[in-house]
C-alpha cells in the first residue's frame, strides 16, 4: 500500500446523487436545529452579522481600542459570505440561517473526504462528532467563523498529503482570507514533509518542499491581497502572537481561560477516545500507515493538547479525532473488514439517529436556558435613537455587552469589545480603568467615565449584580430608561458631589 494511502476511484452518477441527498439532509437537519430555538448562540454572532451588511466597510465603533487608527478584518471571507444572508433574510434569522448552512458545509466537508478516501460509512463518521458531544454541536451551529475554518482545514491537511500543491495555495490564500488561524497550516506542512520523509520507501518519490512553499505562498498572496494591509500583519502579532505568548497579562475572553484536563475529560473525551482508538490502530497497521492517517493523526493530538488550554478547541480535536479513526480503519483493511458489516448494519442507524436527536436535544435546552433573547436590548437602543445624538460615546460596563449593542445600535460608538485586550494594547490604563469600573470600583462612576472616556451617556445590562445600586447613588448619572434588560442613564459630571473617589 503507498504510503500516502489508497488512490480515490471516479464517482460514479449514483454516487454523487447519493452524496446530493447526505448534503441536502445534513442541510435541513442542521437548519432543524438552529432554527428550534430564536437565540443566537454567543454573543459574537451579533457583531459578525452587522460586519456582514458592510463586509468591505470600516468598523468606527471602537474609537478606544487598536481600531481607532483603522480596522483589520482578519475574518473578511467570512462576512462576506454571510453578507448574502443579509440580502435574504432580517437580521436575527440572516445570522441563524448563515451558521445553520456553514455548520452543514463543515459536515459535509468532512463526509466527502473521507468518501473520496474510501472510508467505510463516511457518513457515520462525519456525523459522530455531533452524535457524541452536544458541546461541539454547539461551537459548530455559533454564527461565528469555525465552521467554515474545520472545513479549509481538513481539505488543506488532505491536499498536503496528496501534493496537490496548487489546491493547497488556493486553499491557504482562501485560509488566509478567513481567519488568522489559517497560520497553523505552515507548521502542519513541515510536519507532513517530514512524516513523509520517515513513511516512504526508497522506490518512493522524496518528499518536495513545494507543499511549505504553496502553504507560505499562498498565506503570503492573502495578507498581501488583503484590502486591510499592511495592517494585517500588524494585527496578527497583536491578535495571535502577543494573545497566546501573553494569556496571563493581557485581558482575554473567558473561552480562552476555560481550558484544563476536566474539560479535556468532560467536553473532549469522544475527541480523546477515538484519538486513542486511532492511534492504537495506526501502530497495528505498521508497513500500510499512511501519510494522510499520521497526519491527522498528528494534528488531532495537537488540538487534544489545545484543550488543555481553551475548550474552544473541541471544535477541531473532536472531528479531527472521529476522523482519524475512519482513516485508520481504512489503512487497516482487510484486517478490519469484518466491521464494515457492522457499521452498515440498520441498528447502527438508528443508534445514531438516537445520538443526534440527544445531542440536539441537550443543546435546545442549553441555549434556551443559557442565552439571552436576541431583542431584549431593541427597546433601550431604540429609546436611545430617538434622545441619543448619532455617534455619541456610550460607556457600557462590560466588553461582552458590546456585539449586542452595535447590533442594535450602529450608529454609536463604545468603549471596549471583541476581545478586551484590544482595548488594554492601545491603552493599558484606561483598560485598567475600564476593568475596575465594571468590578464596581469607587463611589463616583461618573467621573471617569465623563472625563477619562468622553463619554455623555452609560449603559448598564442587566443582569449586573451590585451595579444597579452603586450606579443609583452617583449623582452624576441621570436615569433616563429602564426596562428589564438594560438602564440608560445621561451622564452630567457637573451635578456630582465633590467627594473623595474616581
Amino acid at each position: 500500500m503507498s504510503t500516502k494511502g489508497t488512490e480515490s476511484s471516479p464517482e460514479t452518477a449514483r454516487d454523487k446523487l447519493l452524496a446530493g441527498l447526505a448534503a441536502v439532509a445534513v442541510g435541513l437537519g442542521s437548519l432543524a436545529i438552529q432554527f428550534s430555538f430564536p437565540q443566537i448562540i454567543g454573543s459574537d454572532g451579533f457583531f459578525h452579522i452587522r460586519m456582514a451588511y458592510r463586509p468591505l466597510g470600516d468598523m468606527p465603533w471602537l474609537p478606544h481600542t487598536i481600531f481607532s487608527t483603522g480596522w483589520i478584518d482578519h475574518q473578511l471571507l467570512f462576512h462576506l459570505l454571510l453578507k448574502p444572508f443579509t440580502l435574504l433574510l432580517p437580521g436575527i434569522a440572516a445570522a441563524k440561517a448563515g451558521a445553520a448552512v456553514f455548520a452543514a458545509v463543515a459536515v459535509v466537508a468532512c463526509y466527502r473526504l473521507l468518501r473520496l478516501e474510501q472510508c467505510s460509512s463516511p457518513l457515520l463518521f462525519a456525523l459522530l462528532p455531533i452524535a457524541l458531544s452536544w458541546h461541539f454541536l454547539l461551537r459548530l451551529q455559533m454564527p461565528r467563523v469555525q465552521a467554515l475554518s474545520l472545513a479549509l482545514l481538513i481539505w488543506s491537511l488532505w491536499a498536503m498529503s496528496r501534493e496537490r500543491h496548487r489546491t493547497l495555495f488556493v486553499l491557504s490564500l482562501l485560509f488566509g482570507w478567513l481567519y488568522h488561524v489559517a497560520i497553523i497550516l505552515l507548521p502542519l506542512s513541515l510536519v507532513h514533509f517530514t512524516i513523509a520523509r520517515k513513511l516512504r520507501s526508497g522506490m518512493e518519490a522524496a518528499p518536495s518542499w513545494r507543499g511549505p512553499g504553496a502553504v507560505l505562498g499562498g498565506l503570503i498572496a492573502a495578507y498581501l491581497l488583503h484590502p486591510h494591509t499592511p495592517g494585517t500583519f500588524r494585527y496578527l502579532y497583536q491578535h495571535v502572537v502577543l494573545k497566546v505568548l501573553n494569556a496571563d497579562q493581557l485581558p482575554v475572553g473567558q473561552e480562552w481561560l476555560d481550558g484544563g484536563l476536566n474539560a479535556l475529560l468532560m467536553r473532549g473525551w469522544p475527541g480523546l477516545l477515538a484519538l486513542a482508538a486511532a492511534a492504537t490502530l495506526w501502530w497495528l497497521a505498521r508497513a500500510q500507515r499512511s501519510e494522510l492517517t499520521t497526519l491527522f493523526l498528528v494534528s488531532a493530538a495537537a488540538a487534544q493538547l489545545g484543550v488543555l488550554s481553551s475548550s474552544r478547541f473541541i471544535e477541531y480535536s473532536i472531528p479531527l479525532g472521529t476522523m482519524s479513526l475512519a482513516l485508520a480503519l481504512r489503512d487497516l483493511r482487510p484486517a478490519c473488514s469484518r466491521l464494515t458489516p457492522v457499521l452498515r448494519k440498520p441498528a447502527t442507524t438508528v443508534l445514531l439517529g438516537m445520538l443526534l436527536s440527544w445531542s440536539a436535544l441537550q443543546l435546545h435546552q442549553a441555549v434556551s436556558k443559557e442565552e439571552p433573547p436576541p431583542q431584549r436590548l431593541a427597546a433601550v437602543m431604540a429609546f436611545a435613537a430617538e434622545h441619543v445624538a448619532a455617534e455619541s460615546l456610550l460607556f457600557h460596563f462590560s466588553w461582552n455587552d458590546f456585539p449586542e449593542l452595535v447590533f442594535h445600535g450602529p450608529q454609536y460608538r463604545y468603549i471596549s469589545g471583541l476581545d478586551p485586550h484590544f482595548l488594554g494594547l492601545h491603552d493599558p490604563q484606561l483598560s485598567e480603568l475600564y476593568q475596575r469600573i465594571g468590578r464596581g470600583w469607587g463611589n463616583n462612576p461618573s467621573k471617569p467615565i465623563s472625563e477619562s472616556f468622553g463619554a455623555d451617556w452609560a449603559l448598564l445590562v442587566l443582569p449586573y449584580p451590585g451595579a444597579e445600586q452603586l450606579l443609583s447613588d452617583d449623582r452624576g448619572l441621570t436615569e433616563v430608561f429602564r426596562d428589564e434588560a438594560a438602564i440608560l442613564y445621561r451622564v452630567e459630571q457637573d451635578r456630582s458631589p465633590k467627594h473623595s473617589g474616581p
